[in-house]
């Protein structure tokens, strides 16, 4: 009876230092937990930011597809006129002028 009476204390005492390891250990926890918790929020701060720049960024570009198509369009129409002008001057001389 002593005996194991003796192992209780000695149990309890082991147990005493494991709480208080786990407490330590749950502190570290909670510490990291606030740590990720803020760095969470500011990188989706950050995305928010970051998708509004996209946003921004395909609405200019897709206006810049828009200008350099409308100005295809008129270079295309644009070629053979010069051309003709082209031939049309080739004909000229210097007294001519």
């Amino acid at each position: 009876m002593n005996n194991t009476t003796n192992q209780v204390a000695e149990l309890q005492k082991l147990l005493d230092v494991k709480m208080v390891e786990v407490e330590i250990k749950k502190e570290s926890t909670d510490k990291l937990i606030d740590i990720v918790s803020s760095e969470s929020a500011a990188a989706a701060i950050e995305e928010d930011a970051a998708k509004i720049q996209a946003d921004s960024t395909n609405a200019l570009a897709a206006a810049a597809n828009e200008t350099k198509a409308a100005a295809n369009k008129e270079l295309e129409a644009a070629i053979p006129a010069m051309k003709k002008a082209e031939e049309a001057v080739k004909c000229l001389d210097v007294k001519a002028v």
